[in-house]
């Protein structure tokens, strides 16, 4: 992918974050940026603090230290209302659908902080043409769906807020390699129109390939950021990846 033109601060910020659950520290001293427009992944072992770095950044985790500022403005912890509203979606790991509704409940969960109802219906409407086996069983228990038409759901349901950054915490997990080609796909198409992506992923060449840049957490820190081609061709990188490099990126 080539990348957009900076603005002059990035939409999202991050200076010196410290996550903290009791005696066990999630996440220390992490640093990174998000141009508007770009993708930028996050990439690491399991445990190495992702899920709370994305916790954090949607008002979901309270930081013990650091800095989170979206468009300019601190992130409140704790908000998660307010977040989305000032234009921040969470794609969660497990997907997370509310199995007892229905599909189009479903999405529409994803437009209650919208009031253009008409144009809401014409968006699910677009989705249904997008995922058409959403539309044919718009009417069915989310729950029954298979793990990847979960996902087309959640991210749809994400998208239905119109945010300006779209996070996602592991999209390929579970899923088949064919349905993992679709999803990114799909974040391509998106990333296309312009919207700004931020991606967790253990994936590590599926993330490289999908991101302008790629940032490497392990034990809570960065351990290695840049160019996402860079990076892949980096020798330190599988070293990063696995903990074995010790000192953080710069």
């Amino acid at each position: 992918m080539t990348a957009t033109a900076n603005s002059s601060s990035p939409l999202l910020s991050i200076d010196g974050l410290v996550v903290r659950y009791g005696q066990i520290t999630a996440l220390s001293e992490v640093s990174l940026h998000v141009d508007e427009g770009e993708v930028v992944s996050i990439v690491g072992p399991n445990g190495a603090g992702k899920s709370s770095l994305l916790g954090a950044i949607a008002g979901l985790v309270q930081p013990a230290g650091g800095r989170i500022a979206f468009a300019g403005e601190p992130v409140a912890p704790r908000a998660l209302e307010r977040t989305v509203r000032r234009g921040i979606a969470l794609v969660p790991e497990g997907r997370h659908v509310f199995g007892g509704l229905t599909v189009h409940e479903n999405l529409m969960l994803g437009a209650t902080v919208r009031n253009d109802r008409r144009v809401v219906d014409d968006e699910i409407a677009r989705f249904f043409d997008i995922f058409p086996i959403l539309g044919e069983r718009r009417n069915e228990a989310a729950g029954r769906l298979s793990g990847g038409e979960q996902q087309m759901l959640v991210i749809a349901r994400a998208l239905l807020s119109k945010p300006r950054l779209l996070m996602l915490d592991e999209p390929s997990l579970g899923l088949a390699p064919k349905v993992t080609d679709r999803v990114y796909e799909l974040l391509a198409e998106i990333r296309a129109q312009g919207l700004t992506i931020l991606v967790v992923e253990q994936n590590a060449p599926r993330a490289l390939k999908a991101a302008n840049r790629t940032y490497v957490l392990n034990g809570g820190r960065v351990r290695l950021a840049g160019p996402s081609a860079t990076l892949a061709a980096d020798p330190d990188f599988e070293a990063a990846y696995f903990g074995l490099r010790t000192e953080a990126a710069s």
